[in-house]
């Protein structure tokens, strides 16, 4: 078995250091390479990375006993893995699997490029949509895409990631979605360097104008790719933007002999549209089954994650995070609401000469931007040849959207 990048000694070493700290970590011999810390109250121990990895992989050694009068959870853990021996073979030892996560991946054994395997995952009509939104998005913009990988500076990768951060935070405010990956930043800006310059993760982007407006986050183990941050700028939602990024993506995979694409856990729309299997995420509760106290431990660890996710099917997490959402965004006092538009064709005997031109650039004006991307995408022409005006009327604030071929007003009325 190859070495799966959340068991490596980087990721293990600075996951302690972001999230444990002080906590001591232990080795044990039945289960190589992964390895646990103790919970802080309870009598099992839980292994380094918990939850935050995208699926730890492992094998048990049948020789070795050192389970004995313990407890263990394992998080996240593919059933593709197929552990060599699970723990009712194993002795005393006994486990219990709780299904938790359905994943996705792309299996791209018997395809020669990115073309031959959509033909087998999407309709010839979804192909088509594909490349046209492809041509729209690159006639559009000034279009650039970056990999960051392995000969990558320093430098160069602290400026992509904190592009990816603002990306991040962009993508959940328009989701109105809370996420907890800002809050664990710090570690995976500590990670993702040293990981890409090993080979063994990279950073995909991709620009207009030289910044980013999606970025992804995969990791690699041998000739498999696993998924794991992604984010977009949700003005450029209609350019299905996130599937022109791993478009290109898959381009990579098969340029560099990747075989797999790990989607990792949790459905989107993304992930079955691009998909061939499909697979589940249990967690793993091994137990020394000698012992009553082992026994009753796992019992009730199994009972708590089948009810995680039972109410997981119940879409309570979603709820949750939502309200969470809201909640946090409660208390900022300039939180605005968004504001009422309306569109309509431009009126020809306005006169522009009369009126002030606007940098597209100006950030106050970035409540238009998303307005102004989604009607260039109905009506395609270079995102150079656009003019913005502005004037006043009563209570209303004009603006005036001037192309070649794409002339309308937007009246912004705020709420």
């Amino acid at each position: 078995m190859s070495r799966n990048p959340f068991t490596s000694h980087l990721y293990q070493e600075l996951w302690l250091k972001h999230f444990a700290k002080g906590k001591q970590p232990y080795a044990f011999n039945f289960i190589p390479n992964v390895k646990f810390i103790k919970h802080a109250f309870l009598p099992y121990y839980v292994n380094i990375g918990k939850n935050v990895t995208n699926g730890i992989t492992y094998d048990l050694n049948e020789a070795a006993t050192d389970y004995e009068n313990k407890t263990f959870l394992v998080y996240d853990v593919p059933e593709f893995a197929n552990t060599n021996k699970f723990p009712s073979d194993v002795g005393r030892l006994k486990g219990y699997k709780i299904r938790q996560y359905k994943g996705f991946l792309a299996n791209f054994k018997g395809f020669n490029s990115l073309e031959d395997y959509m033909a087998s995952v999407m309709s010839a009509k979804s192909r088509n949509k594909h490349r046209s939104t492809l041509r729209k998005f690159e006639n559009c913009f000034s279009v650039s895409y970056k990999i960051y990988y392995k000969d990558t500076s320093k430098e160069a990768c602290d400026e992509a990631l904190t592009y990816f951060k603002k990306l991040i935070v962009e993508r959940h405010k328009d989701l109105k979605i809370d996420t907890n990956i800002i809050a664990k930043w710090n570690f995976y800006h500590e990670l993702i360097f040293p990981m890409i310059q090993k080979g063994k993760a990279l950073l995909i982007c991709v620009n207009v104008d030289n910044k980013p407006i999606s970025m992804s986050l995969a990791y690699i183990e041998g000739n498999k790719m696993i998924g794991s941050v992604k984010a977009f700028n949700p003005d450029y939602y209609k350019f299905n933007i996130g599937h022109i990024e791993l478009g290109k993506l898959i381009e990579w995979c098969f340029d560099n002999n990747i075989q797999i694409l790990d989607f990792s856990k949790g459905e989107y729309e993304y992930k079955t549209k691009w998909t061939n299997e499909e697979y589940g995420y249990d967690c793993h509760i091994l137990y020394d089954a000698s012992n009553i106290k082992c026994r009753l431990t796992a019992s009730l660890l199994a009972l708590y994650f089948r009810l995680k996710q039972y109410l997981r099917d119940k879409n309570v997490n979603l709820l949750f995070k939502k309200l969470k959402f809201q909640f946090k965004n409660s208390a900022k006092p300039n939180l605005k609401a968004d504001p009422e538009v309306f569109i309509k064709p431009l009126d020809t005997t306005i006169d522009l000469n009369e009126l002030r031109q606007v940098d597209m650039e100006d950030k106050n004006l970035n409540f238009l931007n998303r307005t102004i991307l989604d009607l260039l995408y109905r009506n395609p022409e270079p995102i150079s040849n656009i003019k913005i005006y502005t004037k006043r009327e009563k209570d209303l604030v004009n603006y005036l959207v001037v192309g070649n071929t794409n002339k309308f007003q937007i009246e912004f009325k705020p709420n």
